[in-house]
């Protein structure tokens, strides 16, 4: 995988961001709030009914979706798009908690990422000179990835005492 210089447009704030999920990805998340770039932009988690770090990972696979490939023209369109949780930490700004969090992004130009898609299904288990290694290694080299930063308040409510498992609040 190769890092890469790419950065990719912040999306515009909008006035209902649980409908904006609902009506894109047909989720529903109890949130408001922005769309997480920083303190000022928060993702207020209003109420949650999965599991916290589902939540999380789906949400950044939402927004790296909107930014990588909805928001971009069709030859800049990324697929394949993946996210892993690096780190997290947690801050008190003006009385309000809130938790950063950087995951690391993956993902491949959607066309390139559709060929290599098709030569697998075309060779996997039906040619023998199919080379595995050498297709998941170019797979790799055309992956780039990048770090990406949330921001989000009222988590908080929902961490959980690993000896009790009940809610720390």
């Amino acid at each position: 995988m190769k890092k890469t210089n790419i950065t990719f447009n912040q999306i515009e704030p909008v006035e209902n961001l649980s409908s904006v999920l609902k009506d894109t990805f047909d989720i529903n998340l109890d949130v408001s709030g922005g769309w997480g770039y920083d303190n000022k932009s928060a993702v207020e988690v209003n109420s949650l009914d999965i599991p916290i770090d589902q939540f999380l990972h789906m949400f950044a696979t939402v927004r790296a979706t909107i930014e990588m490939n909805l928001m971009q023209e069709e030859e800049n369109r990324h697929s394949g798009i993946n996210v892993a949780f690096l780190e997290g930490e947690q801050f008190e700004i003006e009385n309000t908690i809130y938790d950063h969090i950087t995951f690391e992004i993956t993902a491949m130009n959607e066309k390139k990422y559709a060929e290599f898609i098709q030569e697998y299904k075309d060779n996997y288990g039906k040619n023998e000179a199919f080379d595995m290694d050498k297709h998941f290694k170019k797979r790799a080299e055309n992956t780039i990835t990048l770090k990406s930063d949330y921001w989000f308040c009222g988590l908080e409510k929902y961490y959980y005492d690993n000896q009790t498992q009940e809610s720390i609040v």
